[in-house]
């Protein structure tokens, strides 16, 4: 299932106390800031074989909308 591979992903770069759901958000929930953004893209473009737009990532917020996003994608 595509959420799990992404928690498991997420995982990797954050401590996050709470359990990630469609509703996480990526900067104010597990506090992804400038650096960490760019390593996420390159991660999950590595991973599924895509290639994410900056306009792409201009409009991610939620681990809802990574999930469309790579969907639309792959």
């Amino acid at each position: 299932m595509l959420l799990d591979q992404i928690k498991a992903i997420i995982d990797e770069h954050f401590i996050y106390e709470g359990e990630l759901t469609e509703e996480t958000k990526l900067v104010d929930d597990l506090g992804a800031d400038s650096f960490d953004i760019p390593v996420l893209i390159n991660v999950f473009e590595d991973t599924f074989k895509i290639k994410i737009e900056t306009e792409d990532v201009l409009n991610l917020k939620t681990i809802g909308d990574l999930i469309k996003l790579i969907q639309d994608k792959i």
